[in-house]
């Protein structure tokens, strides 16, 4: 997935800053439950969230955590589309979690859920890395 021009825009901005200072919050989307579990880490006393939106059903997860510091004043949120990541949600044990509903997860959930996790890209409905070919005789 590609970042949208406004992403992008901003990305080259922060690359020629010598100095951040954002007072406001800040939303980022994760592409995997690794990225998320990063989030989980680094953040200061993270909240993690799942929860289901109410007309969709989509799945997400969500960490959040509060700063009062530079470079970021305000509430920090990386969300999983778990749509793409279901072996990952259900790892979580959150498969009777109903659309509208949200449960609150703690920091180690999602280590555990994590450590469960099949190792083979086919098992969590990422594609193979294409094989090589034969050698030729």
């Amino acid at each position: 997935m590609y970042p949208s021009k406004e992403a992008r825009e901003l990305a080259i901005l922060l690359r020629i800053s010598r100095e951040l200072d954002i007072v406001g919050d800040v939303s980022a989307t994760v592409e995997s439950p690794s990225e998320l579990l990063a989030w989980t880490l680094i953040l200061h006393k993270p909240q993690v969230l799942a929860w289901r939106a109410t007309t969709s059903g989509h799945r997400y997860i969500q960490v959040t955590a509060h700063r009062s510091k530079a470079p970021i004043r305000g509430n920090i949120t990386a969300i999983l589309d778990c749509e793409r990541h279901l072996d990952f949600w259900e790892a979580l044990s959150l498969a009777t979690l109903n659309p509208g509903d949200r449960r609150g997860l703690t920091p180690g959930a999602l280590s555990d859920g994590w450590a469960l996790m099949p190792l083979a890209p086919e098992a969590s409905g990422q594609q193979a890395p294409p094989q090589p070919p034969p050698p030729r005789k």
